[in-house]
């Protein structure tokens, strides 16, 4: 669709905007956010109950996919597609918007085909640590995971995450 590929233009724009104007360790948060594209929904789904192991409570833990994925009941998780998106490339789902306000501490981004609207939405949500799967075409990630294991990727972004909020 000509209207996607005008989009896709203007998020590459917003990426360069805010990954110039992005701020580092001026947030405390203990806030995660993860973002999740649709291709990769169903291989790591079992991250959006990561929470638990990073010791956070549930409320502090966001999901986000990136994409539509059918019979999706699940309340908890929220899902943007181009759909959402403006010819300007703003979102224009106003529940997305009030949750991207938020402060969050960091974000995890596993993205796939997807690439374009995860990244968007990782610094769209002012996280101070992104963190996520390889690859990393935007050049986004302060450290970026070189495994496609699931478990491994899972113990991988603990140990991370730890490591980051100087846990043992």
């Amino acid at each position: 669709m000509i209207t996607n590929k005008i989009k896709s233009v203007q998020l590459k724009k917003a990426i360069d905007k805010l990954k110039k104007k992005r701020q580092f360790a001026t947030n405390t948060s203990n806030r995660v956010l993860l973002v999740i594209s649709e291709d990769n929904f169903e291989v790591y789904k079992n991250l959006q109950n990561l929470w638990k192991s990073l010791g956070l409570p549930a409320n502090a833990f966001d999901v986000v996919i990136c994409g539509s994925v059918r019979d999706l009941d699940d309340k908890d998780l929220w899902q943007v597609s181009f759909k959402d998106l403006g010819l300007d490339g703003e979102i224009k789902n106003k529940d997305l918007l009030a949750l991207l306000e938020y402060e969050f501490g960091s974000a995890i981004v596993i993205s796939g085909e997807e690439t374009l609207l995860s990244n968007y939405v990782a610094l769209r949500s002012g996280a101070t640590f992104l963190i996520g799967k390889s690859p990393d075409p935007f050049s986004i990630l302060d450290v970026e995971i070189f495994e496609n294991d699931p478990s491994l990727l899972e113990a991988e972004l603990i140990r991370y995450y730890k490591i980051l909020k100087n846990k043992k």
